[in-house]
């Protein structure tokens, strides 16, 4: 299983990131303290619009279940599962190796969407 976290960058942090790629995975810090926070409200956009839209796409899908804030999408005929959870900042998935398709759907969305490896 993989898991990561998707992100929405600010304007202005977007295109930083584009240049150093690896910047937005060092900055993004478990909000342990005040300073911690600070700087993931001054880097980061929280994703209320975008994940209602992506709410609405799994909602279509007859493989979605919801139990307890864990969101799933499973596949019978593969036995595979997709686990989001969603948070103010980011939202956190764990899906089969090699696949990133929440990441794909929110990029759809918007081009400021950035993937964290965990």
């Amino acid at each position: 299983m993989r898991k990561y976290k998707v992100v929405f960058l600010k304007n202005n942090f977007y295109e930083m990131v584009e240049i150093y790629p690896m910047l937005g995975s060092l900055l993004y810090l478990p909000q342990n303290s005040i300073f911690e926070s600070k700087q993931i409200e001054l880097l980061f956009s929280p994703i209320h619009k975008e994940k209602k839209i992506l709410l609405n796409i799994l909602n279509e899908r007859e493989d979605y279940s919801y139990y307890h804030g864990i969101h799933t999408l499973y596949n019978p005929i593969t036995n595979e599962s997709i686990k989001i959870q969603m948070n103010e900042y980011d939202v956190e998935v764990e899906e089969s190796e090699h696949k990133q398709i929440i990441f794909d759907i929110l990029k759809g969305i918007s081009k400021n969407f950035y993937m964290i490896e965990l």
